[in-house]
């Protein structure tokens, strides 16, 4: 009998442990996207592939969430993985610094402006950007359009936060750097007219009050009229009559953010800091490189530099 006890004592804690070990793992990370769409489902779908342990990670859209949502999964998972740069916003503003966080397919510029709590220690805060270095940009400039020498940046006053860095890699390359910045989104084409009869290229970034759905078509028709190409941060902006750009895929974005929060899981240690993603793809325009008289070469004999840099 005594034995029999001991053996239903054993098969219930074992039940116990691995309920317990269940819950713990499916509320282990939360990642809260910005928006519905193919985008943010590719990048969850690469996320969930590389992180290894679907039943530890649940999926939810910000437009379900409130303010006491995103505190309650901050108490309840370990890690909240905010997708975008609205979700980013709202898990800055009330995570409470109770879970780490890893935040992808944000601007850098628009990551460091968050409100981020003291209480969470940075070595707990991590991103993958959506934008390039500035190295990487400028190395596909190198490549399309080797004379070119005068690169042109427009820019809010939160995008500040790249052009010393932008600033450093234009000099080391002995290219000069023409700055404009937009106090508002409707003074883009002030902003435009300034720089352009100077520039031989004009280098896009993410930054939302400069390049929006309201005004991309304008800003790419005024560079298009003034004969400056432009290299742009999407497939998007290339499809839309950009000459180029180098960006990340949310695939490639969601796989390195999945093996991130995979290493930190098993190791439970600290994040690795910030970072741009490690890999990147290139789109081309060529019926607008040849209107505006460009030669490109060949997408797949171009090589750039593939490390990400702090």
């Amino acid at each position: 009998m005594t034995r029999w006890l001991l053996l239903v004592c054993r098969i219930v804690l074992s039940f116990c442990l691995w309920l317990g070990a269940t819950a713990h793992a499916a509320g282990a990370v939360a990642m809260i996207l910005s928006e519905r769409g193919p985008a943010y489902e590719e990048l969850a779908n690469a996320f969930a592939d590389a992180y290894g342990d679907r039943r530890g990670l649940r999926v939810l859209y910000l437009e379900d969430l409130d303010a006491k949502g995103v505190q309650d999964l901050a108490r309840e998972a370990r890690l909240l993985v905010p997708v975008g740069i609205k979700a980013t916003h709202m898990v800055a503003e009330h995570t409470g610094g109770q879970a780490a966080v890893l935040a992808l397919m944000v601007p850098r510029s628009g990551f460091e402006a968050q409100p981020w709590p003291a209480s969470l220690s940075r070595r707990r805060l991590s991103a993958v950007y959506i934008d390039q270095p500035p190295g990487r940009s400028l190395g596909l400039i190198e490549k399309l359009l080797p004379k070119a020498r005068q690169i042109g940046v427009i820019h809010s006053q939160q995008g500040l936060a790249n052009i010393a860095a932008l600033t450093q890699e234009v000099a080391r390359r002995r290219m000069s750097l023409r700055l404009a910045e937009v106090p508002a989104s409707g003074e883009v084409g002030a902003a435009l007219r300034q720089v352009l009869p100077e520039l031989d290229v004009l280098l896009l970034q993410p930054d939302a009050l400069v390049i929006n759905a309201s005004n991309v078509q304008h800003v790419l028709l005024t560079t298009y009229r003034y004969r400056v190409p432009v290299i742009g941060f999407s497939q998007g902006l290339v499809k839309a009559g950009a000459v180029a750009a180098v960006y990340s895929t949310p695939t490639q974005i969601g796989a390195q953010g999945g093996q991130i929060a995979r290493q930190w899981r098993l190791g439970e240690g600290d994040l690795p800091p910030p970072r741009h993603c490690d890999d990147y793809a290139i789109a081309l325009n060529p019926h607008v490189a040849r209107s505006l008289g460009l030669r490109l070469p060949e997408e797949s004999s171009i090589r750039l530099q593939s490390g990400g840099e702090p």
